[in-house]
């Protein structure tokens, strides 16, 4: 028997050495890709449904997706995410209305308080214009103060002062006014008092 060699035509030859091992390829290539998380499956679909009959045997597409690559929602989501949006805003708005006016009412405090720290002065300026050395040393005043006041309640306040502070103020009272605010305090601040 003879053996008879089966001779390819070039139409099987093109088909079993070049198309077959391209779409081999391909198919190895799109699957890879799948996997990778590109959307070949979805972009081939798009591209078969602008072929006109097939077009026909493909079923729609699901939803069109948006310029960002997000699909769309429905118009009731979108609107109710943007209500949901406005709301958090109106809140905020709120909150910082709330804050502002906190804010303008500790500026209104502040600013009768710079208002009243310039009276005071202006008053010593006042007071030093009438020509008495009384007025302008604070010491004098303090002890003037201190004079007034019941010895008891002199020497309770005298006593959280410092020793250099209730010295001064001594200094500008008379011997008896001096005496019965000491006679009142506790002995040992008193003896620091007298002893320094």
């Amino acid at each position: 028997m003879q053996e008879s060699e089966h001779r390819y035509s070039g139409m099987e030859w093109t088909f079993y050495i070049v198309i077959l091992p391209m779409l081999f390829t391909a198919l190895l290539v799109g699957i890879i890709l799948q996997f990778l998380g590109w959307d070949i499956t979805g972009k081939i679909g798009h591209a078969a449904r602008a072929i006109p009959g097939v077009s026909k045997i493909l079923p729609a597409e699901p939803q069109e997706t948006a310029a960002n690559g997000e699909t769309q929602a429905d118009p009731a989501k979108q609107l109710q995410d943007a209500q949901d949006q406005i709301k958090s805003l109106e809140d905020t708005k709120k909150q910082l209305e709330s804050d502002m006016v906190k804010k303008d009412s500790e500026i209104t405090n502040l600013k009768k308080q710079i208002d009243d720290l310039k009276k005071k002065p202006d008053a010593k300026k006042d007071g030093s214009t009438t020509g008495t050395a009384s007025t302008t040393d604070p010491f004098v005043q303090q002890a003037q103060v201190y004079a007034q006041m019941s010895p008891t309640k002199a020497a309770a306040v005298m006593s959280q002062l410092s020793v250099t502070e209730v010295k001064h103020i001594f200094s500008k009272m008379t011997n008896e006014q001096q005496a019965a605010i000491l006679e009142k305090m506790d002995p040992a601040i008193a003896s620091k008092i007298l002893s320094s």
